[in-house]
């Protein structure tokens, strides 16, 4: 009897030996996510599998599987009895709350003997980048008509011109075509004077993202108002998109690797709508230049575009010369601003939102 009862403990000796010595060998273990992109509160179907390649049980695995903070769940624990060439697969969902680019690092598997006396450990790089996009927003509701616009006119017409909804006389800038000419008033002021309509469409529309809050920008950030701000673009792009208008992008955010001001051509299409919207979920805080050097950019590149969205969380008081530069380098200017300081002291020609959020 004590022969026999010896022989157990030495054959579990032994089992426990070879478990923990090689329990990690031909064990495939991979991660992979349901969506690179996903909206704020989307469920994101994660699926872990493992691969047992040799004839022998993996008796006690420990899974510790790691998420960045901005997830409903910062560990996702559980435990596996893996058979010899068995394949196994566990699911579960997590949920992104707040816009950003996120990346799995990694998970930790821990490997235990039968009678769970000894532990080893293995670390794994997972790598998984998930974007998480900026929070939807519509335009039509959130943004407030400044200076001569009267009520919610011109957001319901926002896109497309209208012979009838003219804003006002400016002078010609040699963009805009030939129709606009308001040859009584150019008569009267013994030059060239356009109509000044609410948007256009005879050419692509340029977006433009200021998010410097404070001054100087390496002072801080008001991260409210930079997430607003994206989000603004977002439901920019979108309406856009639904009038079938093309529509390119230009930033001083830094994005994921970028470390210069970021320009995107005009395009349209499902392939442009999400490439620039995962493109607004990747920026993150970090700032490549002033706002006033970006516009420097746009006006000395502006090339054919001559209508420019600009989306500002405020006006500081150096932005409006490079603004009023803008305005008379090109056909229209709209400028939509979180705060209304200042913008009674740009020019009458740049049509002027503030936002109801």
């Amino acid at each position: 009897m004590t022969w026999i009862l010896a022989g157990i403990i030495l054959f579990t000796a032994i089992i426990n030996k070879i478990t923990l010595k090689y329990g990690f060998d031909k064990l495939n273990y991979n991660l992979d996510v349901s969506k690179k992109a996903a909206e704020i509160g989307e469920d994101i179907s994660v699926t872990s599998t493992f691969e047992n390649n040799k004839g022998l049980t993996v008796t006690f695995l420990q899974v510790d599987e790691r998420y960045p903070k901005g997830f409903n769940v910062e560990n996702y624990n559980y435990t596996l009895y893996i058979l010899p060439y068995q394949r196994v697969k566990r699911t579960y969902q997590i949920v992104g709350m707040e816009r950003g680019l996120y990346q799995i690092k990694g998970s930790s598997l821990s490997l235990g003997d039968f009678i769970g006396f000894k532990m080893v450990y293995k670390n794994l790089n997972v790598g998984k980048d998930i974007v998480i996009l900026p929070r939807k927003l519509d335009i039509k509701k959130s943004l407030i008509p400044m200076g001569s616009l009267n009520g919610d006119v011109s957001v319901r017409r926002w896109i497309i011109d209208d012979p009838n909804m003219i804003l006002g006389i400016r002078d010609y800038t040699g963009n805009e075509p030939q129709k606009y000419i308001h040859w009584q008033s150019s008569l009267k002021h013994g030059k060239l004077m356009v109509k000044n309509f609410d948007f256009t469409t005879d050419n692509s529309i340029i977006i433009v993202l200021n998010i410097e809050t404070i001054k100087p920008f390496w002072m801080g950030i008001e991260k409210e108002s930079i997430e607003n701000s994206i989000s603004l673009v977002r439901g920019i792009m979108e309406e856009l998109e639904s009038k079938k208008i093309p529509y390119g992008f230009i930033t001083n955010a830094f994005g994921n690797s970028s470390t210069t001001s970021q320009f995107y051509y005009p395009g349209l299409g499902r392939n442009q709508l999400s490439f620039l919207l995962e493109m607004l979920g990747r920026i993150n805080y970090g700032i490549s230049s002033t706002f006033e050097d970006l516009l420097t950019e746009i006006i000395n590149r502006r090339n054919s575009y001559s209508t420019f969205v600009v989306v500002t969380p405020k006006v500081f008081t150096s932005y409006i010369d490079k603004l009023n530069k803008l305005s008379k380098a090109s056909t229209k200017v709209i400028l939509i601003s979180l705060e209304s300081i200042n913008m009674d002291k740009l020019d009458k020609g740049i049509i002027k939102y503030g936002v109801k959020l």
